[in-house]
């Protein structure tokens, strides 16, 4: 399959639908049949039933202090995650028509390099945040083990109401195992959920990086045709290539509009849990500072893979704002300053220009619940207060 963005976003639309969040294809490629609408419907019920055992858990159940911290964080995270998923599937008609818009605009002048680099950050992004989300649970499942082996403790890695802390039998253990599958698998739809976003913001920097080649090349092209024809025809071919990258330009303002109306709310969700959980790990770490090696790489990798997210939303709709805010410089030098003046035609080129540069200028800023924005420095800023708060509390462990 040749490089281009529908054929990545195809293939991120093909995980989805197994990982069992449906067609978001606009083609009718993965087929929603009936027996995959069940499986769908009984995956969600057992993801459902499994927060809703967790949130009795945190709220009712008796268990070890450490067992009730996870009950909590779990019970936080799993409700941040399962209204994203729900999400996903709410939008799901306006991602299929948002999909097919992604990867015709713009589909005739992307080129091979480009499209390479994009597929490449993509699918780097992707799979680093799938191996730090799988580390960090096969390590709760090891350390799970470990307590049921030395210390004879339950398993226990999701913390859920039923079965009972002190409920020793076959069928309870069969049950925390299952519980703790469920909770692996659970995670394929929730990071499609955290990715389908993260696609987006992908697709949409190397459309703008796209057309800002598109035109550095009609400047190139002008300058020959200067040499080969006479300079009216080769205006003219200029004029065409600034009106299709005007237009190419709204339309991605449109799209971008887009993608802040159908995944904001996802995103915003995922920068607030990416943050807020950081903190509840971070403050575990700093009073519990003398912790074994498993606790110490289960809490290192769920903190890596929480920040991993929220570098990933936030670097690249920050790469968004960047990239189009280079669109104007671009426009300006593509070449119109040489066509002459005194003829009318070359004068709608200089109007194109104008307004091309006007709209470019504007700044292009994804924003969290409408207020936050996504950028390289709202990263920085979540990063250095969860330090700050970690800094705090360790220091006073370390003094106590």
């Amino acid at each position: 399959m040749s490089k281009s963005t529908k054929s990545l976003l195809r293939a991120f639309c093909k995980y989805v639908y197994y990982a069992g969040a449906g067609n978001c294809w606009y083609e009718d490629t993965y087929r929603e049949t009936y027996l995959y609408k069940a499986y769908a419907l009984i995956s969600f019920s057992i993801y459902t039933t499994m927060i809703f055992l967790e949130n009795l858990a945190a709220w009712f159940g008796s268990f070890p202090e450490v067992e009730k911290n996870s009950a909590v964080m779990f019970a936080a995270i799993h409700n941040i995650v399962l209204p994203k998923m729900f999400l996903l599937l709410y939008h799901k008609k306006s991602i299929r028509k948002l999909n097919y818009e992604m990867a015709t605009v713009g589909e005739k002048i992307e080129e091979k390099y480009v499209m390479e680099r994009q597929a490449r950050k993509a699918k780097i992004g992707i799979i680093l945040y799938v191996i730090s989300v799988y580390l960090s649970l096969g390590a709760y499942g090891v350390e799970s083990t470990r307590k049921v082996i030395v210390e004879g403790a339950p398993f226990y890695t999701v913390v859920t109401y039923l079965p009972q802390y002190d409920d020793s039998t076959i069928v309870a253990s069969i049950f925390r195992v299952v519980f703790y599958i469920t909770w692996l698998y659970m995670m394929l739809p929730m990071m499609s959920a955290d990715c389908m976003p993260i696609t987006h913001l992908i697709t949409m920097t190397y459309k703008f990086i796209t057309l800002r080649h598109h035109y550095r090349r009609i400047r190139e092209e002008f300058d020959k045709d200067l040499l080969t024809m006479d300079k009216r025809r080769a205006a003219e071919k200029l004029r065409a290539g600034c009106l299709e990258g005007i237009l190419m330009h709204q339309k991605l303002m449109f799209l971008a509009d887009e993608i802040n109306r159908i995944f904001g709310i996802i995103m915003s969700l995922q920068v607030c849990e990416s943050s807020a959980v950081a903190v509840l790990l971070l403050l575990r770490l700093a009073l519990s500072p003398h912790l074994d090696l498993t606790n110490a790489f289960m809490t290192y990798t769920f903190v890596g893979s929480l920040f991993l997210l929220l570098a990933l939303n936030l670097w690249n709709a920050g790469e968004i704002t960047y990239q189009a805010s280079l669109l104007s410089h671009a426009m300006f030098y593509c070449g119109w300053n040489l066509c002459d003046m005194d003829k009318q035609s070359h004068h709608d080129i200089r109007r194109l220009v104008l307004i091309g540069c006007a709209q470019a200028q504007k700044p292009l800023i994804l924003k969290a619940f409408g207020i936050q924005d996504l950028s390289y420095e709202t990263f920085v800023s979540v990063a250095r207060m969860t330090y700050s708060i970690f800094a705090v509390f360790y220091q006073r462990g370390e003094q106590n």
